[in-house]
């Protein structure tokens, strides 16, 4: 069987990966129409034939898609593949004794209780719409007994989606965890004008070729894909959606809850703490403990300015001193704290304390700090607006202070507050809410830099004034029923 497929740059690069780089799970991620899914299929074809008797398995969240975005235009290339299919087992066998299993989403759960079975390559098309609990199943079975091939993972993926902070943290921040090892992970990035099918048409009628396009440096790739008429699609989305789906921006995309953030604009670099602010801070306390110290200057406009984040602290003793030290090193003297009501709780029944953890941290600021002791209150989660819950007006005031307006905005994060930043940027509405006034609170990663921002945000937040309507005058309203008469009259 004669198949053959004539690969562009960014597939030859990924293609390398998979063959010399010691990586064994790597990214294709960008924009949208970056040739991703038929990548998939060459690749993944590529290798059966290479490698004889070896198997990989194809999997997308809707098994219609399967058919629409992979088997149809296979069989269309190549019409003889038809006769390797069995759509039963949806199983692509070929003479080499290598086959493709298609697998989707829904059929997951009953797969993953069949799991002894190994994939030599295992790629996911749209991994943004899996779970990494469900990326981390399938790389368990990412592995074959044939010596002569190295198995890989491939996740394929757009910003956003419900694995976007996984797919962010991995291969755009190189932010590994637990047992990760970076030299497992690789990744290419692809682009719209990176596949030049879009812009054939247009190459056509200039007398260019395919060859002459890919000769041609990205940027002038780019100009030339905005005249094609995807181009001019994508180039004509609002600006979130543009640097998402045309530019492939991980900070901004479909679903994302603060949609507004700009980090061009709301994150300023070596940020000078201004002691005639207004200074107060949020505590969040837990097995990740966040101290975040906002400012407010004379115009309203807040800075979140540092950040304390400790994991893996053994006790309340060990945050609370963790924290002294980062108030005394930034000379934070009788500093506000707003804490969590949970700190109020005596946790004798789970940990074996008999105080609270707020009287821990009060003792413990007293011994380090003295007069210099930061101020505790708790938190107060009364609304400023009654048709609203708490969590909902706290969000909806980030959202307008977010907003931009004549290149200027009311809420601003310095670059000390990494974790606020990832979370803020990570962040998604629920599948099901997806207009919602509050975000996604579940999965592996709980906000709780968020959590510890929330509180003193909203404690030193001024609402935009609403203009009250005065009363006429007897006056005014005898003008206005005159005018009135005459509309009617001359109607």
């Amino acid at each position: 069987m004669n198949i053959v497929f004539n690969f562009q740059p960014v597939q030859k690069e990924l293609y390398k990966k998979y063959e010399y780089s010691p990586a064994r799970i790597i990214g294709l991620g960008g924009s949208r129409g970056g040739t991703k899914s038929h990548t998939i299929d060459a690749l993944m074809i590529t290798r059966r034939l290479h490698y004889k008797e070896t198997n990989g398995l194809i999997i997308m969240k809707v098994y219609q898609d399967i058919l629409d975005i992979h088997l149809t235009p296979l069989f269309m290339e190549f019409p003889g593949l038809r006769d390797l299919f069995n759509m039963q087992q949806m199983m692509l066998t070929f003479p080499n004794k290598s086959y493709i299993r298609f697998l989707s989403g829904d059929s997951l759960k009953e797969f993953e209780t069949k799991k002894g079975r190994g994939f030599a390559d295992v790629m996911i098309d749209q991994s943004e719409l899996f779970t990494q609990k469900e990326i981390e199943m399938l790389s368990t079975i990412n592995r074959s007994t044939n010596l002569e091939i190295t198995p890989k993972m491939l996740l394929c993926f757009n910003p956003g989606g419900i694995s976007h902070s996984y797919n962010k943290r991995l291969f755009f921040e190189h932010n590994y965890e637990g047992n990760e090892d970076p030299e497992n992970y690789d990744f290419v990035q692809t682009f719209g004008w990176d596949n030049a099918y879009w812009s054939q048409k247009n190459l056509i009628l200039d007398g260019l070729t395919i060859e002459d396009y890919h000769k041609w440096d990205s940027k002038k790739r780019f100009e030339y894909f905005l005249k094609s008429d995807y181009g001019k699609i994508l180039d004509a989305l609002p600006d979130s959606k543009r640097k998402a789906e045309l530019l492939g921006d991980m900070d901004i995309f479909e679903g994302m809850f603060f949609s507004e953030f700009r980090r061009n604009t709301h994150v300023i670099k070596n940020y000078f703490h201004n002691i005639v602010f207004t200074t107060i801070a949020g505590l969040d306390y837990g097995n990740i403990t966040v101290l975040e110290v906002l400012q407010r200057d004379y115009e309203g406009t807040i800075i979140c300015s540092d950040e304390c984040y400790l994991a893996d602290y053994e006790n309340p003793s060990s945050r609370a001193n963790a924290i002294a030290d980062f108030l005394l090193s930034k000379s934070f003297f009788k500093l506000r704290i707003i804490y969590d009501t949970d700190m109020d709780i005596s946790q004798i029944s789970n940990v074996g304390y008999d105080k609270t953890p707020i009287s821990i941290f009060r003792q413990v600021f007293r011994e380090r700090m003295g007069e210099n002791a930061p101020l505790m209150s708790v938190v107060s989660k009364t609304s400023l607006d009654k048709n609203k819950n708490y969590r909902e007006a706290v969000n909806d005031a980030i959202h307008e202070f977010l907003k931009i307006k004549d290149g200027q905005s009311k809420l601003y994060f310095s670059d000390r507050c990494p974790v606020l930043i990832k979370e803020i940027t990570t962040l998604i509405h629920p599948p099901e809410d997806a207009d919602g006034r509050d975000y996604l609170n579940t999965g592996p990663t709980k906000p709780h830099a968020i959590d510890a921002f929330k509180m003193p945000f909203y404690a030193i937040y001024t609402p935009k004034k609403v203009e009250e309507k005065k009363p006429l005058s007897l006056r005014q309203q005898a003008i206005a029923k005159i005018t009135k008469a005459k509309t009617i009259t001359s109607f």
